[in-house]
């Protein structure tokens, strides 16, 4: 189920990637949260071409190492929706961009007010003043995530890179609206269905895979980038093959060069079959 805009054609048949990014949940992973079997082995077959697997998320990285551990890969990857950029081996943070929490306290109070469920985290650290909800456990087993409570958000000094609503669809398009009207000197985004991310204004996806590419002497037009959500637009309109899963919402698929299966259908296994397996075959 590969489909490319008209305007460009077949235009990654015959291109040589070295690099590609790739979205985890709702991408990377099934509805189970599972990466299946032929999305394993069109990684580990791109890597061997020499092609770098770059996984470029919203969560953090003790959510995101054991995911290329399971793989059998290593690598560089994008986590915190872009504000830091590390390596899953050697542990070196390549960037890292932040803000303090004191400038959020208007959307401290106003999601208290509201019952929104928040976390916030620093490059490696996670945390959160309440986990009795049922649902919120839940949700955090689900990632893999095991975050520090806290008594008051206030009182964790340390930069933070990422803060993070929970909360119904209903809840976070009224939170949307509200936090636009606090002019908050940071970047708002939906990362997904139940989430809100607030991450440094200049920070993306985008200009995180940017960087990256740019560090390790790898032409944006070389990138590929897959993703299905909102927050991987970036990142999607600035490789050099922009790929949308079919789960994508519509205008996602939009703004991608190619849209292929759904993340229930292994759709990163058939992008890279078709931009980078393929091509070797033709080679």
């Amino acid at each position: 189920m590969i489909k490319l805009k008209n305007n460009i054609g077949w235009r990654g048949e015959y291109m040589t990637y070295k690099l590609a990014a790739i979205d985890i949940d709702g991408t990377l992973l099934n509805d189970e949260y599972k990466i299946t079997e032929e999305n394993k082995k069109a990684l580990r077959a791109v890597e061997e071409e020499g092609v770098r697997i770059v996984l470029c998320s919203g969560r953090a990285p003790l959510s995101v190492t054991p995911l290329l551990e399971e793989i059998g890969i290593d690598g560089y990857f994008i986590c915190h929706n872009g504000a830091v950029t590390s390596h899953s081996k050697t542990k070196e943070i390549l960037n890292e961009a932040g803000f303090s929490i004191h400038s959020l306290k208007n959307v401290l109070s106003y999601c208290r007010k509201e019952n929104i469920h928040t976390d916030f985290c620093t490059a490696l650290d996670m945390y959160t003043e309440s986990l009795d909800r049922e649902d919120v456990r839940a949700m955090y087993a689900k990632y893999l995530a095991e975050p520090k409570l806290v008594e008051d958000a206030l009182s964790v000094e340390d930069k933070l890179v990422k803060f993070t609503l929970f909360g119904t669809d209903d809840q976070l398009n009224k939170a949307y609206e509200e936090l636009a009207a606090m002019n908050l000197p940071v970047r708002t985004l939906r990362s997904g269905p139940s989430y809100i991310d607030i991450i440094d204004r200049a920070t993306s996806k985008g200009a995180a895979l940017s960087n990256l590419a740019s560090y390790l002497k790898v032409p944006l037009s070389e990138t590929i980038a897959i993703g299905n959500y909102y927050n991987d637009l970036d990142m999607i309109t600035m490789a050099g093959m922009g790929v949308a899963v079919g789960n994508a919402p519509q205008d996602v698929k939009q703004q991608a060069d190619m849209v292929v299966a759904s993340n229930n259908e292994s759709g990163v296994a058939e992008a890279l079959e078709c931009l980078v397996l393929r091509n070797k075959q033709r080679a």
